[in-house]
This record gives structure tokens, C-alpha cells and sequence, in this order.
């Protein structure tokens, strides 16, 4: 397979189900700063994304594997926060959130949105790379993050 075999699709109930399997993997966990909640409010927050304008969200396919997460919160007039994850690792430094970023890059604009940040722990380097590639710039730090913005003009 080649980086072209990459899709974006709905965020189903199955790639649910494998998001809270990845985001409960120690490393994935730790490196997304996931917080510790319980099923119920996982499934609430689930069933309540259909109702919600401040959220977009895409499963990333790797032909028909599903192996990650990309998507914009915090939608408002001017910005959102950009946030991607990949949960299978042997899919991880293919460059493959390259195609992830530039899927929400192109949907914020259409949005007519001014801006995305994303927040990047401050030892996660690849995801550092990654966003600096894509023109996201260092904007500040916070006492364990790195806030880095992509600006649309």
C-alpha cells in the first residue's frame, strides 16, 4: 500500500470501539494527554457528536484498516483545535498524519476559519515535527505543552 490508499471517513461506532482501546494504550495515552473517564461518559460523548457544531471528526483508514483519528474542536468563528491520533503504531513515521493534518487544514478553510492550534506535549517531538512540517508555528508554552498555530493568510 502507498500513502495514496489513505481515506477519511465517518467516525463509527467500530472506530469508537478501537479509539478507546488506542487512547487506553499507556503510551497513546500519555502522548495524547487522554484523562481517565469512564465508559458512560465515553458513550455519551459518543452519542452526543451527531448534535454538535464545535466538532469535527474523521476516522483515518489505511485501505479498509482503520488506524486513527483526526478532527477539529472547539470549533468557533475564528478558530479550533486540531487533534490526530494514530492508534495502530506500525503505522506511525509513514507519513501519514501529513494527509491527517492537510484533511482538517482543508476543512477548517472551508469553514473560513483564521486559524488552527493544536497542543503538543512538550517531550513529543515527532508530533512537534510533524505539526512545524505543516506550517504550525510556535506560538507558547505552558507548563507541559507546546501551543503551536497554523494561520490561513
Amino acid at each position: 500500500m502507498k500513502i495514496d490508499d489513505i481515506r477519511f471517513k465517518e467516525f463509527d461506532r467500530e472506530v469508537f470501539e478501537k479509539s478507546l482501546v488506542w487512547l487506553n494504550d499507556p503510551e497513546i495515552k500519555r502522548l495524547t494527554n487522554t484523562p481517565d473517564t469512564d465508559l458512560a461518559s465515553k458513550e455519551e460523548w459518543f452519542d452526543g457528536l451527531k448534535e454538535r457544531d464545535d466538532y469535527y471528526i474523521r476516522a483515518t483508514y489505511w485501505g479498509d484498516i482503520p488506524i486513527g483519528v483526526v478532527g477539529l474542536k472547539h470549533i468557533n468563528s475564528t478558530d479550533a483545535e486540531l487533534f490526530l491520533y494514530i492508534g495502530e503504531k506500525e503505522y506511525w513515521g509513514k507519513g501519514i498524519g501529513n494527509e491527517m493534518i492537510k484533511c482538517v487544514l482543508n476543512y477548517g478553510q472551508t469553514l473560513g476559519l483564521s486559524s488552527l492550534y493544536a497542543l503538543v506535549l512538550i517531550e513529543n517531538i515527532n508530533s512537534y515535527k510533524l505539526f512545524t512540517r505543516n506550517g504550525f508555528k510556535h506560538e507558547k508554552d505552558t507548563d507541559d505543552h507546546i501551543i503551536l498555530v497554523r494561520r490561513y493568510y
